[in-house]
């Protein structure tokens, strides 16, 4: 057990910092006063109970103590997208918890959905080439990376500096291989943000991608990550 557990631990540690790579500034911090801030929270949620690596009850705490002067969201997997939990069961399970009722009053929810992504992460696609084709898409009012014919794909390389073996990359996971989330409009409004919560190798990380392609500046508190 004690084996496996290692294991679990250094994977953690490795995926946290390969989150932030040499070429970006670091994005993980460690606060516990912070003010003016929109702290959102990434599928904290009773289906991932047996996944979160950190107290949830610590962090009841930090978000009570934090909720005065910050802006609270909670960004989870649905009903409406994933047939998962509903916004009325989450709000009681996070009431249950120990969140203040005053805090869930004046917190916004979002069934954000899942896997808009996934297919280039998944297969180890550079963080710089999703994003640049996240920012393409937008500008060019494209939702569905399936409709982008080869004429676009040579405005991509030229608008971004990217070579065909990047686009090689991109085009050889052919199905619903990356898609503008809704969740991206969502996010426009929001600056001075921190993100909590995970995987962050999974939901995580595709908030962090719609994020830079909004250009948008954030940082992870490091230690309600899971």
């Amino acid at each position: 057990m004690k084996s496996n557990n290692f294991i679990n631990i250094t994977m953690r540690e490795f995926l946290i910092e390969n989150m932030n790579s040499s070429k970006k500034k670091s994005r993980l911090i460690n606060e516990s006063n912070i003010s003016e801030k929109t702290i959102i929270n990434v599928d904290i949620q009773p289906e991932y109970e047996d996944y979160i690596t950190f107290d949830l009850y610590e962090w009841v705490e930090y978000i009570n103590k934090n909720s005065t002067n910050n802006d609270i969201i909670f960004l989870y997997n649905g009903e409406d997208t994933l047939g998962m939990i509903d916004q009325v069961s989450y709000i009681e399970w996070l009431l249950n918890l120990g969140i203040d009722e005053n805090v869930i009053n004046y917190a916004s929810f979002y069934d954000k959905g899942y896997a808009f992504f996934r297919y280039c992460m998944d297969n180890s696609i550079d963080e710089e080439n999703i994003v640049d084709l996240i920012k393409f898409m937008i500008k060019h009012n494209i939702n569905d990376s399936r409709d982008i014919d080869d004429d676009m794909w040579n405005n991509y390389m030229e608008e971004t500096n990217h070579n065909q073996q990047d686009v090689r990359d991109l085009l050889e996971n052919a199905d619903d291989m990356l898609s503008i989330p809704d969740l991206m409009d969502y996010l426009k409004s929001f600056s001075n943000i921190l993100l909590l919560g995970g995987g962050i190798s999974e939901c995580l990380k595709e908030v962090e991608l719609a994020l830079l392609g909004l250009d948008k500046d954030f940082y992870a508190v490091s230690e309600f990550i899971y």
